[in-house]
C-alpha cells in the first residue's frame, strides 16, 4: 500500500480511475464516428490531381485538386484506411502525385470542408481501380 500524507488509500484509487476515465474519453473523442461526420448513404465522385498523400494512423488521406459541382476548384480531403495497409497497396501500384484520379466516397456532413470518405479510387489512365474496405 502507498503511504500518502494527508490521503487516503481510496483517494489514490478514486483518482487514478478517473484519470484513467479522463484518458479513455480523449481517445475516444480522437477517434471520431464516421456516421457523425461522413453521409454514408450518399455518394460524389470527382475527378482531378492527386497533390498528396498523407499516412498516419488511424486514417490516412489522399489531398485531390478537383472541381466541386459549380466548378470551382477545391483541395478534397479524402479519408482513407490505416497509413501502412494504404502506403504498401498505392506503392505496389505507383500511385503518385500528378496522377488523374476519380474518387468517389461518401461526402462530408458539413458541405464547406470538402471532405469525403473513399469508397473508390480509379486511375483513368490504366484503369488500375481500388475499393476501400468497409470499416
Amino acid at each position: 500500500m502507498i503511504d500518502c500524507p494527508g490521503g487516503s488509500a481510496m483517494h489514490i484509487r478514486l483518482a487514478v480511475v478517473m484519470l484513467a476515465a479522463a484518458w479513455g474519453a480523449s481517445l475516444a473523442a480522437a477517434h471520431h464516428s464516421v456516421g457523425g461526420v461522413y453521409r454514408d448513404d450518399e455518394r460524389v465522385t470527382i475527378e482531378g490531381e492527386l497533390v498528396t498523400l498523407v499516412y498516419r494512423s488511424p486514417h490516412s488521406y489522399l489531398h485531390v485538386l478537383a472541381p466541386d459541382r459549380q466548378k470551382h476548384q477545391r483541395m478534397w480531403a479524402i479519408e482513407t484506411a490505416s497509413g501502412p495497409n494504404l502506403r504498401q497497396t498505392l506503392a505496389s501500384v505507383g500511385l503518385v502525385p500528378g496522377d488523374r484520379v476519380i474518387v468517389t466516397g461518401d461526402p462530408a456532413r458539413d458541405d464547406g470542408t470538402w471532405r469525403m470518405r473513399l469508397r473508390t479510387i480509379v486511375r483513368p489512365r490504366d484503369g488500375w481501380r481500388w475499393t476501400e474496405v468497409p470499416r
